[in-house]
């Protein structure tokens, strides 16, 4: 990199450094009032939806206390709000809020499978809050992170979903402040244009010529740790290519349709490619970025096997794990050891899973298990998250959070499955060559499977073994009819869905949960699970070990 271009990095952190202090002094000082923010923030919220036909339907007024707000709206989910989210994206009315909504950004859902979650900038902008306390956590803890460019991993949409959908979807630029936006550009490993690329192979391949490119790489942001595998995945495999675009400056193919973006040039970087030999070590992610300083992933439930495998291959960069940003908005974030609330954000409540009792934000004690409800400026109102949270302490009034897990459904690699789904897939295959579907099976990366896969467990017959390839074709259809799970597939996150098929599905069900420690009595059928290898029951075992994988196989 220039001296120029060093020079101006430098500059840009330092401002942002500067700026984002500020902010988190601000949150600092709030904590000491918890609750008086939280109601204000209530208020601000109800005189943005006063006046939006939600108002109406639940009898808001801007005036109201928390108490009154609790009495009018009963707590929610997607389902609740899909109509009015449906009508406003196609007339504009104000359904949810008075404020105007250009952005609908597109996540999981269980019955709608896609779900569309209105962006409006007051919603924006209380999201925003969380970020500026983060980054000046970041860069007090880890300063190796200001002498550098950084990766932040954008808001990716499958490839067939890209021509649907408007550029601001995945241009996450636009989620920023001005001031954030200007730090962002100068500071960027790769372009936010890479994210519009025509496929995500598209996406993959020319992400990965920007990070082999950037040799001051200081910080790496991603959500899911399998994510930074499934990159470096990519530049094992496309190193000779990868190094002719670093040596030309030029795409090639099959990638030369990226003309719309800059490619970029690194001599350097190139001929250490050439010489590289495929194999994914530290001595690798050393000489390629040996000033990265952090790496941001989930390290968390299903996660944690993947972020400890990342840090192995990173030893010489700091770790740190993301707190809970859900697409619907934000929960908590990093802090030193801890993830305080971002109460400056959105109106909170919890639910208390051992008592049912529905909790303010400053109402909540050490070492309750909570699950979030979130109030937000883009009108979601009291809206459930599916999180379980762990209250682990206080930074002065502000409760700090840790997560647990997702309270149902099965999210390994940010595929974020649901029960719903699992239950309309056996639906799909109950009787089908005489199939009698029980379950729906989240199995780990393990010496059987090289990447994560999704099996449906099931009784039949020697036929139905027999078409057990194109059985599990069909179930990969199924699959990739919802969001996250396509993306998971297309970034190579998650391997093709297999049929699990057995003479007796129930008996190896039981047996594996009488092995957990359940009685035989108390059994409940779950549509979808989670089965850690080593409590794997033999049967499965056997068809995983003596069989390809659906993808070697075809």
């Amino acid at each position: 990199m220039s001296a120029l271009k060093n020079l101006t990095t430098s500059l840009l952190h330092f401002a942002s450094a500067t700026l984002t202090r500020k902010g988190a002094r601000k949150f600092i000082d709030a904590s000491y009032d918890v609750e008086s923010v939280q109601r204000s923030i209530l208020s601000d919220t109800l005189n943005m939806v006063v006046g939006a036909e939600s108002a109406v339907k639940h009898g808001l007024r801007k005036d109201m206390t928390v108490e009154e707000f609790r009495q009018q709206v009963p707590i929610t989910d997607y389902n609740y709000w899909h109509d009015m989210i449906v009508e406003q994206q196609k007339s504009g009315k104000p359904m949810l809020t008075t404020s105007s909504c250009d952005r609908y950004q597109p996540t999981s859902g269980s019955t709608s499978k896609i779900k569309w979650i209105p962006y409006t900038r007051p919603f924006l902008d209380q999201a925003d809050e969380a970020i500026s306390p983060w980054m000046s956590d970041l860069y007090a803890n880890f300063p190796g992170i200001k002498k550098g460019r950084h990766y932040w991993s954008l808001s990716w949409v499958p490839s067939d979903l890209r021509d649907q959908v408007s550029e601001s979807i995945n241009d996450d630029m636009q989620l920023l402040p001005w001031w954030k936006r200007l730090f962002m550009a100068g500071t960027m490993a790769v372009p936010e244009g890479v994210s519009l690329a025509e496929s995500s192979d598209e996406s993959f391949f020319a992400t990965s010529c920007y990070l082999v490119a950037c040799t001051d790489l200081s910080f790496m942001s991603v959500w899911s740790p399998t994510f930074a595998m499934s990159l470096l995945q990519v530049m094992q495999e496309h190193r000779e290519k990868i190094a002719e675009v670093l040596e030309t400056g030029r795409w090639v193919a099959p990638f030369d349709s990226l003309k719309n973006i800059e490619p970029p040039k690194n001599e350097a970087a190139a001929a250490y490619m050439r010489k590289w030999d495929g194999e994914i070590t530290p001595a690798f992610t050393k000489a390629i970025w040996p000033n990265l300083a952090l790496i941001s992933s989930w390290d968390t439930s299903s996660s944690k096997g993947w972020a400890e495998k990342l840090q192995a291959i990173f030893p010489h960069s700091g770790f740190q794990g993301k707190g809970l940003f859900a697409t619907e908005g934000v929960v908590t974030f990093p802090m030193g050891d801890e993830y305080p609330l971002a109460f400056t954000s959105h109106f909170y409540e919890f639910e208390d899973l051992d008592t049912n009792e529905i909790l303010c934000s400053w109402e909540l004690k050490k070492d309750m298990r909570v699950r979030p409800i979130i109030t937000t400026g883009n009108g979601l109102l009291r809206y459930q998250t599916k999180d379980m949270l762990l209250v682990t302490d206080f930074i002065n009034q502000c409760p700090c959070l840790r997560f647990i897990s997702r309270i149902d459904g099965v999210d390994m690699v940010g595929e974020k499955l649901s029960p719903d789904a699992a239950v309309k897939l056996i639906d799909h295959f109950s009787g089908n060559m005489g199939l009698s579907p029980v379950t729906l099976v989240a199995i780990p990366q393990s010496d059987l499977r090289a990447k994560p896969v999704y099996g449906l467990l099931c009784s039949g017959s020697s036929d139905a073994i027999a078409a057990r390839n194109t059985l599990g074709a069909q179930l990969e259809e199924q699959l990739n009819q919802h969001f996250h799970y396509k993306l998971a597939r297309e970034l190579g996150q998650l391997g093709h869905a297999e049929m699990l098929i057995v003479p007796d599905a129930m008996e190896v069900y039981t047996e594996h949960k009488i092995a957990g420690g359940m009685v035989a009595g108390n059994i409940k059928i779950e549509p979808l699970a989670l089965w850690q290898n080593d409590q794997m029951p033999g049967a499965v075992s056997d068809i995983l070990r003596n069989s390809k994988p659906a993808e070697a196989a075809a």
